[in-house]
């Protein structure tokens, strides 16, 4: 796959998951020619492929089992949040881990380190709700794994091709409750599917694609009973078997709640720096629960998103986080336009299949504006659609239906005349209603770039040795700056010459040079943009997780955390005798 395609990164509604990922931030990758081949390794060399549980309540002494192999020099556990820690497992893989109170809610990362190298990371979840482990057998739908109360955090594995998972739920009429997947999210090669049964095996409900491949359901019940919440999965990628799927690395979780809950806050948009009051947006909430105070937590990854985590929400909801001032409009549609005065953030809706709204702003000849849009990557459900009209009542631009899918949409226009600009924002499905709704930006073009590398993966540099990585940098909006590309961290004995950046943009190396005396060791580097000027600005680097297999957004999608080793040539394993 090509640099380009596999940096991408984009939020697309369900149906669209089937190609490759954009950027909309700086995003770095590093190749996979500069890894060593698996059967080179020695044995001391960590694996890692799964935790169970994958979720963790705060607090200490939390027993967790890890499936992999970490010994050898400097071993130890590493996190992406120094609020969460793990002892060293034993031979059988167990550990105990401690999560301290300011533990970010969410998705976090876990990997085995050892000076011969760091492990692909495993993912799992950090939150409030009441575990619950699944019991096998609870395969046939007339005897389902009872759940005696909600809200309830369920960790469950479809174990074998064919499994489908059952969990009676005891209803009570007219309360609705809440059913959100993850599988995907936690990095499990499943496309889960969810439904809800009465007990004589009616299916009333049925979800699959949410904000990404995982599931997500509301549900109302009609009278008092025991209902079937029954999970199964096709295997992602998909494969020509179109069986259900099941192995020991199909871990998911499903969070139960029974309202009041919350699923969105509105508008989806908070300062980038500060706290903001925004309505809260869900099933059964009371004039005392519907606002909320907030304040937006940064999202590795992604330079305009962030997460919020309001009481009554099973997990943290993704926002803008916002540069420009937040300003509530009217409501706005094409026979009622919405008067703003960039540069501005406002959330807005369509509030019926077909529905359209559309901002009216005042501009001057050769005067430029932009207008960024946010939906699917926030989890909410609009593929954008935008265009511009002139005073004349003319289109003048819109967004090109992109090839790749995970693009939210952006358009820029220059005032060929003084007066009213009209920017019309539609669904490209017609869709509205509940949750269709989005934040958008107007504000004059900023100079941006991105820098694109191929993948994150580890990487092992021989000692004596140089490694080349291959990077892109691609600049938008008319940026001239200079740039210089600076790795940090890097193992003791491994340097990396500053970089500048094509001015023009374009392809490019990153060297790394081993000294030949270097120790053995594995670090965590960090990759980072700066400006020449004084002082300078810089961007820290990211570099997406996911590559070509992202359907969607997750918290999880992206790292900074670049792993490098320096050591001495890894000897083939011994080969077994061979048979007389």
């Amino acid at each position: 796959m090509s640099s380009a395609t596999a940096a991408r990164f984009k939020a697309a509604g369900p149906g669209r998951f089937r190609n490759g990922a954009k950027a909309l931030h700086l995003a770095l990758l590093f190749g996979a020619g500069a890894l060593p081949c698996a059967e080179t390794l020695q044995a001391t060399v960590p694996t890692l492929t799964g935790m169970a549980p994958n979720a963790l309540n705060p607090g200490a002494g939390v027993p967790v089992k890890f499936t992999g192999k970490l010994d050898g020099a400097e071993r130890r556990v590493w996190t992406d949040d120094p609020a969460i820690s793990f002892t060293l497992p034993d031979a059988g893989g167990n550990a105990v881990a401690t999560v301290a109170a300011e533990a970010a809610p969410g998705l976090h990362l876990v990997r085995f380190v050892n000076a011969e190298g760091a492990t692909l990371p495993v993912r799992f979840a950090v939150g409030p709700l009441p575990r619950i482990e699944e019991k096998e057998p609870n395969d046939e739908t007339t005897a389902p794994q009872p759940i005696a109360k909600l809200p309830a955090w369920i960790q469950g594995r479809l174990e074998k091709p064919g499994d489908v998972d059952g969990y009676a739920l005891t209803l009570k009429k007219g309360v609705p409750v809440f059913c959100k997947v993850d599988a995907y999210a936690l990095g499990s090669p499943v496309d889960m599917h969810l439904h809800l049964l009465d007990q004589r095996g009616t299916k009333l409900a049925t979800a699959s694609d949410g904000k990404n491949l995982d599931p997500e359901l509301t549900f109302t019940p009609q009278e008092d009973g025991i209902y079937l919440l029954q999970v199964a999965g096709f295997g992602h990628p998909p494969a020509s078997d179109v069986n259900f799927t099941g192995s020991a690395l199909c871990a998911y979780q499903i969070a139960v709640t029974e309202a009041p809950f919350v699923q969105r806050v509105f508008p989806a948009a908070l300062p980038a720096e500060g706290k903001a009051t925004v309505e809260l947006l869900g099933q059964v909430l009371t004039s005392g629960t519907a606002k909320g105070e907030l304040t937006a937590a940064k999202l590795p990854g992604y330079p305009d998103i962030g997460t919020v985590f309001p009481k009554g929400a099973s997990a943290p909801l993704a926002v803008v986080r916002a540069k420009h001032p937040i300003k509530a409009l009217p409501e706005a549609s094409l026979a009622n336009s919405a008067a703003c005065t960039p540069p501005c953030v406002t959330g807005g809706s369509l509030a019926a299949p077909g529905a359209s709204a559309a901002y009216r702003v005042t501009m001057k000849k050769g005067e430029r504006l932009q207008a960024r849009f946010w939906s699917r990557s926030l989890g909410l459900g609009l593929d954008g659609d935008l265009s511009v009209k002139n005073p004349a009542g003319e289109q003048v631009v819109a967004n090109a239906n992109p090839a790749d899918v995970f693009q939210e949409p952006t358009v820029a226009w220059t005032a060929t005349v003084d007066g009213d600009y009209t920017l019309v924002v539609r669904d490209l499905f017609q869709r509205g209603g509940p949750g269709a709704e989005f934040v958008l930006e107007l504000a004059a073009p900023v100079p941006a770039y991105t820098i694109d590398l191929l993948d994150g993966k580890p990487v092992r540099l021989e000692t004596g040795k140089t490694l080349v990585l291959k990077a892109k940098a691609t600049f938008s909006n008319g940026w001239k700056e200079p740039l210089v590309l600076r790795l940090a961290g890097l193992p003791e004995g491994v340097f990396a010459p500053e970089v500048a950046v094509p001015e023009k943009g374009g392809d490019f190396d990153i060297t790394l040079q081993a000294a030949s005396n270097a120790p053995a060791a594995t670090s965590v580097a960090w990759a980072s943009i700066w400006t020449k000027a004084t002082p300078p600005a810089f961007l820290g680097a990211v570099y997406p997780l996911r590559g070509e297999l992202r359907r969607g957004a997750s918290q999880s999608d992206f790292a900074r955390d670049l792993w490098v080793t320096v050591g001495p040539p890894l000897a083939a394993p011994a080969m077994p005798p061979a048979k007389k």
